[in-house]
């Protein structure tokens, strides 16, 4: 594990020292920032960035990861330094003034909430970073569980070598991670296939040269069911659609239905946001403007399908090693009873006992129509949704927001609670999974939102080598014209 320090013979030496609420040395991630805004790195620590990956100009790109101490040889001046320790702790900043004769600084990490003592454990659903750092940065970030992908399109870490024996690798008592997961992500969109026995072989689909995004064909439909004729110990293997935005999602929900759908994604970042669909579906910027719009947006999809139904709980991924985030950044709480398993934290998430954030934490007692928030920094609102449609909003303003909700609802069939921090450059959110009321809801146009949608891929798909995917197209599009009268 290392990295090019900034290493200036005439400098002084900045010692950082970061240690848990106990006392201890504790894994923690770091930004040192001089006066010029410049950010510096220790030796020997773990780099955020990573190379060959593009530099977007995020602070997170040069942080770093260490076990306690860490040294830069740096010239003398004003320095800022950012200690993170993972959602559940605050966030730490100190000012020094470095002279020549070097200084040591103590950095002591507290948290303003412990989310296992209350039954709730953390998972990041999307982690690409060396298998052989996931361990430190578990620790560093206070993840429980970090899925890590290791096979996709154009790489399989398994060829040549012998698949693990468990494919659940324990780092501590509060920390896990999983290894025999596979990304599918090619022009349909982008399929999660957590907990193989064996592997897929991806990496010979697409053709040496053509971009992944321009491969349709096998579609990905088809190495969901490869994966889910795998099936072992009931849940597993598990299929996350990885964010709604996808050109073939109406697809997979109509005829091979995911486990769970990515809600707080991968464009969902520390320090921006991607707004924008990628190679997905455009959306309508003027009714969905900016980053909100975006957020606004994705969320609109997966109401829809819960509208129609299908009550897919949602999940939370960062994409740490591919884009700007710290691993468990976007991340999902999973409630369990006694000592945590996989087997445990994946059934929670498939009943509902969920809920997805990259700020605050949410809880919804549908029982005994509470909703309570509490986040780090300041709320701006906390909703509750039912069916798209926000029912009653509670103003923030303080770090806790909390109130009763009037859960007769006879025009709607599911509702969930969402909440919004008071942040610039970035959406900050939590979502609970939805919970069905006895309400009934008119869904007939939001089926037919995904016939014009499949007829959209029908069109573009006449006339190239995607023909040959019209029959699944046309066998999606049934499902929801079904659905439409």
């Amino acid at each position: 594990m290392t990295v090019a320090g900034c290493l200036i013979a005439s400098g002084a030496t900045l010692r950082i020292e970061a240690v848990d609420e106990s006392g201890k040395p504790a894994w923690v991630r770091l930004e040192v920032h001089d006066s010029a805004g410049k950010l510096h790195q220790a030796s020997g620590s773990i780099p955020s960035g990573r190379p060959g990956r593009p530099d977007t100009g995020s602070p997170y790109l040069r942080s770093f990861v260490v076990n306690g101490q860490s040294e830069l040889d740096v010239p003398p001046g004003r320095y800022r330094i950012v200690a993170e320790h993972g959602l559940e702790y605050e966030r730490l900043e100190q000012t020094v003034e470095l002279g020549p004769q070097g200084q040591r600084v103590r950095l002591g990490l507290k948290p303003w909430i412990r989310m296992r003592d209350r039954g709730w454990w953390s998972g990041d659903m999307h982690v690409h970073r060396p298998m052989e750092n996931v361990p430190a940065l578990l620790q560093a970030e206070d993840l429980n569980l970090g899925v890590v992908f290791t096979m996709w399109n154009r790489q399989n870490l398994w060829t040549g070598k012998t698949l693990p024996h468990d494919p659940v690798q324990r780092v501590t008592d509060r920390h896990w991670m999983t290894v025999m997961n596979a990304e599918d992500e090619r022009g349909g969109g982008a399929w999660m296939l957590h907990h193989l026995r064996e592997p897929l072989k991806l990496e010979n689909v697409v053709p040496e040269g053509k971009p992944v995004t321009e491969s349709w064909f096998p579609p990905g439909i088809e190495f969901v069911r490869k994966a889910r004729a795998q099936r072992h110990r009931e849940l597993f293997p598990w299929f996350d659609s990885e964010k709604p935005i996808w050109w073939e999602v109406p697809v997979m929900m109509a005829l091979e239905p995911p486990d769970s759908i990515g809600l707080a994604h991968n464009h969902y970042n520390q320090y921006g946001m991607y707004g924008n669909e990628a190679w997905g579906r455009p959306r309508d910027t003027q009714a969905f403007p900016d980053i909100q719009g975006f957020s606004d947006y994705s969320l609109s999809l997966i109401y829809r399908y819960w509208n129609l139904g299908m009550l897919v709980p949602p999940s939370a991924g960062s994409a740490s090693g591919v884009l700007p985030n710290p691993v468990g950044y976007n991340r999902m709480y999973a409630r369990i009873e006694g000592a945590f398993s996989i087997e445990k934290w994946y059934q929670a998430v498939r009943d509902g006992r969920v809920f997805v954030t990259n700020g605050p934490v949410l809880f919804f007692d549908t029982k005994m129509g509470r909703v309570e928030a509490l986040a780090r920094e300041v709320i701006e609102r906390v909703e509750i949704v039912a069916n798209g449609r926000v029912v009653k909003t509670l103003p923030g303003g303080s770090r806790r927001v909390r109130g009763d909700v009037n859960l007769n609802l006879p025009a709607h069939n599911w509702v969930a609670a969402r909440c919004f921090l008071r942040t610039a450059g970035t959406v900050r959110l939590a979502h609970t999974a939805p919970v069905r009321v006895s309400g009934r809801w008119d869904a007939r146009l939001d089926a037919r939102y995904f016939i014009e949608w499949i007829d959209k891929l029908i069109e573009q798909s006449r006339g190239s080598q995607r023909e040959k995917l019209l029959p699944l197209y046309q066998e999606a599009r049934k499902f929801y014209e079904a659905r439409s009268h």
